[in-house]
C-alpha cells in the first residue's frame, strides 16, 4: 500500500514538473497531460511484462495507431464505414507488430499504445486531416514526452505485491488449520485409516 501511495506521489510531482517546465519552453502539453501521465503511470506500474518490452509494445501500438491516421487522411473518405475498416486495420497492424516480436512485448501495451494516440490527436485530426503532417508529429511527440515522465516516475515501483499478499494469505489459511498442511496425495497412515481419519 505505502508503495502505492508512493508512486502516486511521485507521478504527481513529476507530470507537474514536466507541465511547468513545458510551459516555459512553449511546448503545448495541456491536452495531453492526465492523458500522457495516466497511461505512463499504468504502463510502468503492470507488473505483466519487462519495462522494455512494455515500453516496446507501447511505441508498437502508436505507430499503428498512426498509420491508421494517414490511411484516413489519405486515402479513406471520412465516413463511420471508413472508420471501421481502418479501426480493423489499426488492430490488425498492431498485433502482427507484437508476434514479430516473437512474445518479447505484450499485446494489451500495444492496445494501450494504440488507445493513446487515439485519445491525444483525434480531435486535432477531425478539425484538419489535410494538417496530419505538422499535427501529428506534434500530437505524438507530447503523448510520448508525458508517458515517459509516467513511466519512469512509476516503474520502480512495480512490483508483485499483490500475488505476494495473496501467497501470504494462504500460508495462515493453512496455519490456521494444520489438516491443510497435509500434502494432496499423501496416504494415510493405518493408526488414521482405523480411527476414521483415512482419505481425507
Amino acid at each position: 500500500m505505502v508503495q502505492k501511495i508512493l508512486a502516486g506521489i511521485v507521478l504527481a510531482l513529476a507530470s507537474a514538473a514536466v507541465l511547468l517546465l513545458g510551459d516555459g519552453l512553449g511546448w503545448d502539453l495541456d491536452g495531453v497531460l492526465f492523458l500522457g501521465a495516466g497511461v505512463g503511470g499504468a504502463l510502468g506500474l503492470v507488473p505483466n511484462g519487462t519495462p522494455l518490452g512494455k515500453l516496446g509494445g507501447f511505441l508498437l501500438g502508436v505507430l499503428a495507431a498512426a498509420v491508421g491516421y494517414a490511411l484516413r487522411a489519405a486515402v479513406f473518405p471520412d465516413t463511420t464505414t471508413a472508420r471501421a475498416i481502418v479501426l480493423l486495420l489499426v488492430i490488425a497492424v498492431a498485433v502482427g507488430l507484437v508476434l514479430l516480436t516473437f512474445g518479447r512485448v505484450p499485446l494489451w501495451s500495444a492496445f494501450l499504445g494504440v488507445g493513446a494516440l487515439g485519445g491525444a490527436y483525434e480531435v486535432a485530426f477531425t478539425d484538419s486531416p489535410s494538417s496530419l503532417l505538422s499535427t501529428l508529429p506534434a500530437a505524438v511527440s507530447s503523448l510520448l514526452l508525458l508517458v515517459a515522465v509516467g513511466f519512469a516516475a512509476t516503474v520502480f515501483f512495480a512490483d508483485s505485491g499483490d500475488t505476494d499478499e495473496q501467497e501470504a494469505e494462504g500460508r495462515r489459511e493453512i496455519d490456521a488449520d494444520p489438516d491443510q498442511a497435509e500434502a494432496p496425495g499423501e496416504p494415510a497412515s493405518l493408526d488414521d485409516v482405523l480411527s476414521g481419519q483415512g482419505g481425507r
